[in-house]
């Protein structure tokens, strides 16, 4: 991997190697999703309009908080980068960062799907097997059939597109140190502008039934799920990383990038859903994670900061595997005909997130840290730029 450059040597002399709000910001990332697949069952939305506006409030949430986690991986992977890396040693951090989670949710969805998948109305594990060599060799996001592609645990698909990114990020940061620092923000909207032009492109495609959002599974595939048409969101991500390590990032408190990441969001509902669910909210997203390392690096601190988001941030990625489970859990508990009202609704919420933590945690405590520790922790101190430091954490991006 390509050595990171003087300047960066310069601008991390006083940088904190952990920047616990962009830990913290994962959770809010994860909890957005999970209140999107939660809040499209009867049991956690209470009747009446206002329980389906609040139903469609969140739904856009799951898309986001995915976005979210695509631009953060390329935010932190860039931070920390290792100068004395070689890609080989990344890609190794990384499998076995995702990897153990993964392959032991795939083998809970089996189960799940064994002995209560019909109860809920999943399909049985055999319906699905066509999806699990994809979905455990990690390229089911690359199969255009939204059935193996959301097959067993069906978050995963997002684990297919973090590989796809994985496999790219030595390339992708040799060629953004290339770039001259006052040309950064150029290319940075350069790239939000091919982001912009995806749903675009994905007009032209076969025409087909319609599947999600309004779209069709061409369309679909093609704007949400397809490794190639998201990188976009991690470029931006190792950009704008960019952009704050060579001084380039300009004055935008927190607060201001959090009031446009919301104003956008609102707007964004009444968008067509193919531009909605990606191309409309990546810029704010963009903005809010820079905002939210400068604040660390300034010492300012936030409440994404704090102790307690800094632990759900760390068990975020475990959290984003099982919450699936956890709600449908609940969900068979209370009953697949049970109509909510706003208590039980809230507390069908509550419950399944609960669920979702404790099982995170200890997914997080006994296997992810775990296997990090003993697979994917450097043995000695290494250098970045000539500057010692000692083993760093591996980064949750």
């Amino acid at each position: 991997m390509t050595s990171v450059d003087s300047e960066r040597a310069g601008a991390a002399a006083s940088m904190p190697p952990h920047l616990h709000s962009l830990t913290g910001l994962r959770w809010v990332a994860a909890l957005m999703v999970f209140l999107s697949h939660a809040l499209i069952l009867p049991a956690a939305v209470p009747p009446g309009d206002f329980g389906q506006s609040i139903s469609e409030f969140v739904a856009l949430g799951g898309y986001v908080g995915v976005s979210v986690f695509f631009v953060l991986s390329g935010f932190v992977l860039t931070w920390s980068a290792r100068a004395s890396d070689t890609a080989p040693r990344f890609w190794r951090r990384r499998f076995f960062k995702i990897y153990p989670n993964h392959f032991l949710a795939f083998l809970v969805a089996v189960a799940f799907m064994i002995y209560w998948g019909p109860d809920i109305g999943f399909e049985s594990a055999g319906d699905q097997a066509p999806g699990a060599l994809p979905q455990l060799l990690l390229v089911h996001a690359w199969v255009p059939d939204l059935d193996i592609a959301f097959s067993f645990n069906l978050v995963s698909w997002s684990l297919s597109v973090e590989t796809a990114f994985y496999l790219c990020f030595p390339l992708l940061l040799a060629g953004v140190l290339r770039i001259r620092p006052e040309r950064l923000w150029y290319w940075a909207g350069g790239t939000l502008l091919a982001i912009f032009l995806v749903p675009q492109i994905a007009r032209v495609l076969p025409a087909g039934e319609l599947s999600y959002e309004g779209m069709t599974t061409w369309e679909y595939w093609f704007v949400y799920v397809l490794p190639i048409t998201r990188m976009g969101e991690f470029l931006i991500g190792i950009l704008m990383a960019r952009i704050v390590l060579t001084g380039r990032w300009v004055r935008f408190p927190l607060w201001a990038a959090s009031l446009v990441f919301l104003g956008v969001y609102v707007i964004a509902l009444d968008l067509p859903r193919e531009y909605a669910i990606v191309a409309a909210t990546v810029a704010p997203i963009a903005l809010l994670i820079p905002a939210a390392a400068v604040t660390d690096v300034h010492g300012k601190g936030s409440l994404l900061g704090r102790p307690a988001m800094v632990w759900l941030g760390n068990a975020s990625y475990a959290f984003y595997l099982v919450h699936f489970f956890a709600i449908q859990a609940v969900f068979r508990m209370v009953g697949f005909d049970f109509q909510a009202n706003y208590l039980t609704a809230l507390l069908f919420v509550l419950g399944a997130c609960g669920l979702g933590v404790a099982l995170a945690g200890v997914l997080h405590q006994f296997v992810e840290r775990p296997m990090m520790r003993r697979f994917a922790t450097p043995r000695r101190p290494v250098s970045v730029a000539g500057r010692a430091t000692a083993p760093q954490k591996e980064p949750t991006g």
